[in-house]
Order: C-alpha cells, then structure tokens, then sequence
C-alpha cells in the first residue's frame, strides 16, 4: 500500500523538513523579543504605558507572560503606579535581564 518510488521518498523527506523548519522557527519568533522586531510588523510592537496597560494586552505584545502581567498589575496596584520604568525592576520575576528585554515595549508618563 505505501510503495513509494524514490522520487516520492525524497519529495516526502522534503515536505517533512520544511514543516518541521517552519515549525521551529515560528515557535523561535514567538519566544524571542528580538526576533518579532526583525519579522513582524511596527504596529505589532506598540509601546504600552505600563500604568494604563491591562493584563491583556501586555500578554498580547508577547513578549509578557500571563503571570508577569498580572504581577506588573498588581505592584502598579498596591504603589500607586509606576514613577519610572526602572520601577519595572521590582516586580516579582522581573530581573534587570528581563527587565533590558521588557523596557522596549513600556514606558511611564
């Protein structure tokens, strides 16, 4: 039932390794902040005022997890709001590495 020529083989092999390649860098794009300024598009980047953003659409600049937003809300509503972006630093699980690669997508005013 599955005698397949040699051409069909590697015709098969082909499609296999362009589905997984794909796979592995969507899912890279995804993950990675630096790589969604190179292939995706501006508008997709926006700038989020870290004192009026909602979890939502800190989750939907992907490159905050569901958790972290909601810990970004809370510390903004139990201080008050952020003074700075540098603020950022002390919510729970932000670290200054996280804190280089979020401070692209936030500011204060």
């Amino acid at each position: 039932m599955l005698d397949f020529t040699g051409e069909e083989k590697k015709v098969i092999l082909f499609l296999l390794v362009v589905a997984v390649c794909g796979t592995a860098v969507n899912l890279l794009v995804k993950s990675n902040c630096r790589l969604q300024k190179i292939f995706c598009r501006q508008e997709e980047l926006a700038r989020l005022d870290l004192n009026k953003a909602s979890p939502e659409e800190m989750v939907a600049s992907r490159c905050v997890l569901a958790k972290t937003a909601r810990n970004i809300v809370d510390y903004r509503d139990s201080h008050g709001g952020f003074g700075s972006l540098e603020e950022l630093m002390k919510v729970k699980g932000i670290g200054s590495r996280r804190y280089e690669k979020l401070k692209e997508f936030f500011f204060v005013e």
